[in-house]
């Protein structure tokens, strides 16, 4: 300390040390904010990289252009919400969209509306019993009379005959519904078996026919489901025009076809034939189709002829439910064997609730005539059952809705006004290659 050069030599070497802590420090503060050498290597990547890469420049719109924008945006102000204008367009969008509804259908919450519509008399099922129900009820109602005023003349016949003979009634109470509910199903199967061959001629028809004749062809596919409707409904044989059917039909129809058609019996298969007409008639070819080109369509026009003949299949099976009823023997005995247990029901309750019988033996009646009626129903699914409840007029609306955007789509054809968009498709050449799927 006291020498003069000492002092001098030291104050450079802790000046240097001094700074070599500060830059071990330093560095180890990097360190520990560094989370890996890893993560360290690629970040010096990215910065080499973005060194050497060439800058992309985003594109900005001109003042030019912004300008215009806003004068056009702001030259016609909003006299409406936009987000209602838009909801307006959208709701008309969906009720030209609208799905095609289906049939009543129950459920939990129409308990109440069912039990009124019981009370007050309006169940068609209870309209259908009234007379064999009101028979019973009056039965019960002298039978407690006898037992009340005659008890010792009474004749009482106990409870085990009708225990025993109520197993076998119930095993035939089932089996007739069983079976009257396999008829329903089966006509809702062939029904949608209609709309699937429907829907195959509907989609391979534009391809396979000229277009002309695919339009033929299409207003007949739409036709062919209301006649089946008619046909099926016992209103076959009413002119067209009287039916309920005649606006869904009639715009499809030439005069002359319909004098054709209601000249038929059967007005479902002369729609058919109508349909094997253009696909065996010369205007089923394209202009100048030769030898070669008539082979090379000829698996697509095989395809419309097959599901021609399964119309003609599903046709049948409708008639052969509609004019074979369950066995009238099987239907007989079931309902003579209800009825002479009913009829003896009072002899058996009325020792037992004297005048409560009466209302004892109504509900008891009630419930089981309205489960052998309801067999009865469903046994004719296309005549016997309220409200459509095979859905024919479902079936035939589907397929006239999908047969008409279809032939929009391709062809660019309204089937109704029978108008083309572009009148060029009327003269349209031979397709050059076909794709089969």
């Amino acid at each position: 300390r006291s020498h003069p050069s000492s002092s001098s030599m030291l104050s450079p070497l802790l000046t240097l040390a001094l700074g070599v802590v500060a830059v071990e420090g330093s560095a180890l503060a990097g360190l520990k904010s560094r989370p890996t050498f890893a993560a360290g290597r690629q970040a010096v990547t990215n910065k080499l990289s973005t060194r050497t890469a060439t800058p992309v420049l985003e594109k900005k719109p001109s003042a030019t252009t912004v300008q215009s924008a806003l004068n056009r945006a702001t030259s016609q102000p909003l006299k409406t919400n936009p987000l209602r204008s838009l909801g307006r367009a959208a709701r008309r969008l969906s009720a030209k969209a609208a799905p095609i509804k289906s049939g009543p259908r129950y459920t939990s919450s129409d308990w109440f509306k069912n039990i009124k519509s019981l009370i007050l008399l309006k169940s068609d099922i209870l309209k259908r019993i009234s007379s064999h129900l009101t028979f019973n009820i009056l039965l019960a109602v002298v039978g407690a009379t006898w037992f009340h005023y005659y008890p010792e003349h009474f004749l009482n016949l106990g409870a085990i005959g009708h225990s025993l003979s109520g197993a076998a009634l119930s095993l035939l109470l089932v089996f007739r519904t069983n079976s009257a509910y396999d008829r329903f199903w089966e006509a809702r199967k062939i029904l949608g078996s209609v709309v699937d061959n429907s829907r195959g001629l509907a989609r391979i028809a534009p391809t396979a026919l000229p277009p002309k004749a695919a339009a033929d062809f299409g207003r007949m596919i739409v036709a062919f489901p209301y006649m089946l409707r008619l046909h099926l409904t016992g209103r076959g044989q009413k002119p067209i025009s009287e039916t309920s059917d005649a606006p869904d039909v009639l715009p499809f129809f030439d005069k002359d076809q319909v004098k054709t058609v209601e000249t038929y019996f059967s007005r479902p298969f002369a729609t058919l034939s109508l349909m094997n007409q253009i696909l065996h008639s010369q205007q089923s070819k394209y202009p100048g189709e030769d030898q070669a080109k008539t082979l090379e369509m000829l698996p697509q026009r095989h395809i419309l002829q097959r599901n021609v003949n399964l119309l003609a299949a599903n046709t049948g099976a409708c008639e052969r439910i509609q004019g074979c009823p369950v066995p009238l023997s099987y239907s007989r005995h079931l309902s003579r064997y209800l009825t002479l247990w009913s009829a003896t029901l009072p002899l058996v309750l009325a020792p037992m609730l004297q005048w409560w019988s009466i209302p004892v033996i109504a509900a008891i009646c009630w419930s089981l005539f309205s489960i052998e009626e309801v067999g009865h129903m469903i046994e004719e699914p296309f005549l016997a059952l309220p409200y459509d409840q095979v859905q024919t007029k479902r079936v035939a609306d589907v397929i006239k809705r999908d047969t008409v955007n279809i032939y929009k789509q391709q062809l660019g054809v309204d089937l109704a006004t029978r108008e083309f968009e572009d009148p060029a498709k009327l003269v349209a050449p031979v397709p050059r290659d076909i794709a089969y799927n």
